[in-house]
């Protein structure tokens, strides 16, 4: 009687992991990955029972004390209804102070197959949102870094960056963000 029990309880605990397992894939399909420069990942998760969708891409990263010009290519980029965000990040720096004071320079330029211009972010470092996610810095302008991508498109991503003496021995990199929070 016990082991038949058991048996029951095996079954029922399989089919609802199983169940479980199917729900999520249903409701948190994988984001596909872009096509072009950076580094993909899938940054979906359940928060409580609700599917939160999104994605991030990394470039690779240069140092914060030397001006560079870069441009990067992406395409496929998936719409998850979500707008997706273009930042600086600074590794391993927390900015307890006062950042309105920061000098230099950061453009972001995105273009899209055209040529046409999907969002152009431009001004000392100071001006921009410095936001705190773990051990770095992001930063943006509220009201300029953000877009809806568009799956077909293909898009460049222009960056000019000019340091200020504050950030000599930082590191730095271009990061672009779709959804993944609450």
């Amino acid at each position: 009687m016990r082991k038949r029990r058991r048996v029951k309880i095996a079954i029922a605990a399989c089919l609802l992991l199983g169940g479980f397992f199917i729900a999520r894939h249903l409701l948190l399909p994988p984001v596909p990955a872009h096509r072009g420069d950076g580094s993909f990942r899938d940054t979906s998760f359940f928060f409580w029972v609700l599917p939160i969708r999104g994605y991030s891409i990394t470039m690779p990263e240069f140092d914060l004390s030397q001006p560079i010009e870069a441009e990067y290519r992406l395409a496929s980029l998936t719409d998850i209804g979500k707008e997706c965000g273009v930042y600086l990040a600074i590794r391993d720096r927390q900015w307890s102070g006062e950042t309105k004071q920061i000098g230099g320079q950061l453009r972001f330029e995105l273009l899209d197959s055209q040529g046409h211009v999907v969002t152009d972010v431009s001004g000392r470092l100071g001006e921009f949102w410095w936001a705190t996610s773990g051990r770095r810095s992001e930063l943006y302008q509220l009201d300029k870094s953000f877009f809806t991508p568009r799956s077909g498109e293909e898009y460049r991503l222009r960056l000019f960056y000019t340091p200020d003496p504050s950030l000599v021995g930082h590191k730095g990199f271009v990061y672009l963000r779709s959804g993944g929070s609450v």
